[in-house]
């Protein structure tokens, strides 16, 4: 790697802040190019004091740097005796907390994708290497991310020389998002609980996939038109996929030799050869539309936080493919904002677990992505015959869009996400509101 790289990388690396307090000002994105180093720089600095002392030493600093500047001023003033006491207690902890330092194995198991709002465990081995013991541990002490809150930490009160022991710890997922786990650590206060010793392993990260919470669909109609396209389970399926066996015939020229059944030839005499009944799956694409406008500056202060329409719709899209998971069809295409993506997964969780993925990281587009997509992606649309398309509004980009794909000879079934009423919808268009589908409102389509 040439020099200029590795300054790129390891300024880029720094940019990003450390993994034990992320901001979201300092995290990569396509929306945001400009990422402060002057707050990176904070950041690092915050995180390194916390990292070596506790909160309650944190408040006291402050306060014994005045009484020892004042002591320093007035000699003989009684006050300069809690300047000694202070010396004392920070010397004991700084010799004790030494001696029994934690050095210990962890191996952290936790899950790699939740889903929005619910609660997870996360279950930590922890053994000690040294023969001393170790006293007041806590795992994972500092807050993940802020799409994470810790609502049961995972502690020991003791842990003996040379032993392992196990606990567990409860995490909420406030909402989604794709979540950096810093590498697994365990920290000890002992004895006054103003130096943090810490253990562990820094580098060993996990990557958390927060998915958004959605209302599984009972019913919803498809878009099957005319030229929808259906094919076989074989031209799918990769990953465990059979199809099921009706019965056996006589052998004919140009049979595949590989399905003979040789046991019934041997008690036939003739060749006869396996029939098996072949699935039929449907192809379907699944088309969400990211487009929020960027607020005004005289509205920023009044802009709320988040996006619910934008919410609303990746949930809406997640309760599509869950459904579409279930058998009814194989999402062929996934296109979000201005990203295309294929799958070939078949009928399985795979295409579900892979839109689940992608819906985790999507942010607003700033721009009109879906009527700027390249001809090769309605050449791909007009193959699969039909498309179930979300919608964040209705405007002339997007009825454009839509009238590209009916020239492109794709069956659709549109649905729009508004606040308000939509007055002259085409027909076959459907209004929904962000605030039913969040409620979990919307159980058929």
């Amino acid at each position: 790697m040439k020099l200029e790289e590795r300054v790129q990388s390891k300024m880029s690396r720094f940019l990003d802040g450390p993994a034990t307090f992320q901001i979201a000002a300092l995290k990569r994105s396509g929306s945001r190019r400009y990422r402060s180093s002057s707050l990176a720089l904070a950041a690092w600095s915050f995180a390194l004091f916390r990292s070596v002392l506790s909160p309650v030493a944190l408040w006291l600093l402050p306060a014994v740097f005045v009484i020892g500047v004042y002591a320093s001023i007035a000699m003989e003033a009684p006050m300069r005796v809690w300047v000694l006491v202070f010396l004392a207690v920070f010397l004991v902890e700084l010799a004790v907390g030494a001696l029994f330092r934690p050095s210990v194995e962890i191996d952290r198991q936790m899950p790699e994708r939740v889903r929005a709002g619910s609660v997870f465990h996360i279950r930590y081995r922890v053994r000690n290497r040294r023969r001393l013991p170790a006293w007041d541990l806590r795992a994972d002490p500092f807050r993940f991310t802020p799409e994470l809150v810790t609502e049961l930490p995972a502690e020991f009160p003791e842990l003996p020389g040379r032993q392992t022991l196990t606990a567990r710890a409860t995490v909420r997922a406030l909402r989604r998002g794709r979540c950096l786990i810093y590498g697994p650590r365990v920290e000890s206060g002992f004895p006054f609980g103003l130096i943090r010793w810490s253990s562990g392993c820094r580098r060993d990260r996990n990557m958390l996939t927060v998915y958004p919470a959605f209302t599984s669909l009972r019913r919803f109609d498809l878009p099957f038109g005319a030229r929808c396209q259906s094919s076989g389970m074989v031209s799918y399926s990769k990953i465990g996929e059979s199809t099921e066996l009706i019965g056996v015939r006589d052998y004919r020229d140009g049979d595949d030799v590989r399905r003979i059944d040789w046991p019934g030839s041997a008690r036939t005499g003739n060749f006869v050869v396996k029939e098996f009944e072949e699935d039929e799956l449907r192809r379907v694409a699944l088309i969400t539309d990211t487009f929020i406008p960027a607020p005004a500056f005289w509205s920023l202060r009044t802009t709320p936080k988040g996006y619910p329409q934008l919410e609303a719709a990746l949930a809406l899209t997640a309760a599509l493919a869950e459904y579409l998971s279930r058998g009814e069809a194989v999402v062929e295409i996934f296109a979000v904002g201005p990203a295309v993506y294929h799958f070939e997964t078949g009928r399985s969780s795979g295409s579900f677990e892979s839109v689940c993925d992608i819906l985790s990281g999507i942010e607003p587009s700033r721009e009109p992505a879906l009527s700027r997509l390249e001809p090769e992606v309605f050449r791909d649309l007009s193959a699969t015959g039909g498309a179930v398309v979300v919608l964040l509004g209705v405007d002339e980009p997007r009825r454009s869009f839509v009238e590209r794909l009916h020239e492109a000879g794709v069956s659709v079934r549109v649905l729009v996400l508004s606040e308000r009423a939509v007055p002259d919808l085409p027909p076959g268009w459907l209004a929904l509101s962000p605030a039913a589908v969040l409620a979990g409102e919307v159980t058929e389509l």
